[in-house]
């Protein structure tokens, strides 16, 4: 007899269900737990996928913050943390040990985020199996897995993966505590929360679904007070202990989050595309979905369906009714694991072989994403796929194969980023790829004035005197950000430009995508 939601999700126990705990029971003792670890198919599958090409797209200038900010010793990230940048805080510490131990290699900048979706795919799996049973929580994890998204930033050294792995965790431990409302429980969920917070404020929304997957467990069981008192002193826990980052990222959000637009009402449907990095395979998991509603396990499609659209347009409401918008694909990457687990709840309703051969035309749509966002020039698209329009992605690696073909000791660099726009990273990009390069070039910066570190900030100053900073270098290797204009100096400041004017003529300018490789040499 196929269970009912009459009381908190937990694992289907249909003939199905039966007839294959049956044939798993009569497996020897390591391969049946094998058999029943729903989880490990999809961690596989996104690990496999998360290392898959993991060194071809080129640092963008997200990841090349990432980068200037983890290169410095504990007291100044935590310094730079008091005015920019509080709510990547945990992340930027988290990668300043792992690369101090594991160096800072494309490969090892980009791990830390593929081990995560890895872990956040297990969660998938293993939350699908508590709310629909354990078919949909493999289901839903390879589902997870097909994702475009946990690829694309499964491959950026940025937080988001790590966001998507503690709201997968969040759920699973909301799952488990409300199964059983033990102080333990709530604990950890209570930590999954303060995790989430650190990590990225804006994913607390989820809560919002949260408190309705609690609120209809107590209602089934109204003499049962654990569990909306554990529930509510989970929160109240976890904003406590994430209190003092509140109050610094919300004081630091007009200067970090300001570009972002108010959505207007048919974002509420473009997004979506964006949130899966692929508009089609959007439609396809959304419409799996959709057909858990169809099953007998209704609470739990009501708390997989709240957990997908509530904190979506929660922060529509909020971005258009507030003075800080936060309605950007990236933004809600955390609404994922739940529309994965959904997904994975109505495939499962479907025949074995109906769900396997819709699995693949998941897997075939999401194919032509999957390779998009593995190409070279992929992380610039930042809202991928939504085309890149208002500049060409900037191509950091080419340029220093240029410098190091046709360098020669003594050379020096100047960095032209629309004069003063440092935060393009051309400063911290090409260098970072001359070191990996034959030669390991390493060029004095003749326009740099304060480091970031020294100024507590992301971003350096550029040298306020640039005829003092510029010594006896007979060649100067001018990088820029290249927006076609036809003289290459302009492209630095206007102090700058007059003193490579007055000491330098262009030889020679090479194009890659997004910069200019200029050759200056003494007159």
């Amino acid at each position: 007899m196929a269970r009912t939601d009459s009381s908190p999700p937990m694992p289907s126990t249909d003939r199905s269900a039966g007839r294959a705990h049956a044939r798993t029971a009569a497996l020897p003792p390591a391969l049946r737990r094998l058999a029943r670890a729903v989880w490990l198919p999809p961690a596989l599958l996104t690990l496999a996928a998360g290392l898959l090409m993991i060194k071809r797209p080129v640092l963008w200038h997200d990841e090349l913050a990432t980068l200037t900010v983890i290169r410095r010793p504990t007291g100044a990230i935590l310094a730079m943390l008091q005015h920019v940048d509080a709510v990547h805080g945990f992340y930027y510490l988290f990668m300043h040990y792992w690369t101090s131990l594991f160096g800072e290699s494309p490969t090892m900048l980009r791990l830390p985020t593929v081990l995560a979706m890895s872990g956040a795919a297990a969660c998938v799996a293993l939350a699908g199996r508590r709310m629909f049973g354990a078919r949909a929580g493999l289901l839903g994890g390879l589902v997870f897995a097909l994702v475009p998204t946990v690829v694309r930033y499964g491959q950026e050294a940025r937080s988001y993966a790590f966001v998507v792995l503690l709201a997968s965790v969040a759920l699973l431990a909301l799952l488990r505590a409300v199964e059983r409302p033990t102080v333990l429980r709530w604990g950890l969920y209570a930590l999954s929360l303060v995790g989430t917070a650190y990590l990225h404020l804006v994913a607390l929304t989820f809560l919002a679904a949260h408190g309705l997957a609690v609120l209809i467990a107590w209602w089934r069981e109204r003499r049962e007070w654990r569990r909306p008192v554990g529930f509510t002193a989970a929160v109240l826990l976890a904003v406590a202990f994430a209190y003092p980052l509140i109050h610094l990222g919300t004081k630091q959000s007009g200067r970090q989050i300001s570009w972002i637009t108010v959505p207007v009402p048919d974002d509420l449907t473009l997004v979506w595309g964006g949130i899966f990095c692929s508009t089609l395979m959007a439609g396809g998991v959304l419409l799996a979905g959709a057909l858990a509603w169809g099953g007998p396990r209704r609470d739990s499609a009501a708390l997989g369906t709240a957990g997908v659209l509530v904190p979506v347009l929660l922060l529509w409401e909020l971005s258009r009714v507030g003075s800080v918008s936060y309605f950007i694909p990236k933004y809600m990457f955390f609404v994922l694991p739940a529309a994965c687990v959904l997904a994975g709840g109505g495939l499962a309703l479907v025949r074995l072989r109906g769900a396997a051969v819709a699995l693949a035309v998941l897997g075939l749509l999401s194919l032509p994403d999957q390779a998009a966002v593995r190409d070279p020039l992929s992380h610039a698209h930042y809202e991928y796929p939504k085309p890149l329009t208002w500049f060409a992605p900037l191509d950091y690696r080419a340029a220093a194969r240029i410098i190091d073909a046709n360098y020669l000791p003594g050379d020096g660099a100047a960095y032209g980023q629309q004069r003063d726009a440092v935060w393009w990273g051309v400063d911290n990009g090409v260098p970072y790829y001359l070191q990996y390069l034959p030669h390991h070039v390493k060029l004095r910066d003749v326009g740099a004035g304060e480091s970031g570190q020294q100024r507590d900030d992301l971003w350096p100053t550029l040298c306020a005197e640039p005829e003092s900073c510029l010594h006896d270098e007979p060649r100067i290797w001018l990088v820029s950000k290249d927006d076609g204009d036809p003289d290459v100096l302009n492209t630095v400041t206007v102090p700058e430009q007059q003193t490579l004017d007055r000491h330098f003529t262009v030889q020679r300018v090479w194009k890659v995508s997004g910069l200019s490789v200029a050759l200056l040499v003494r007159k």
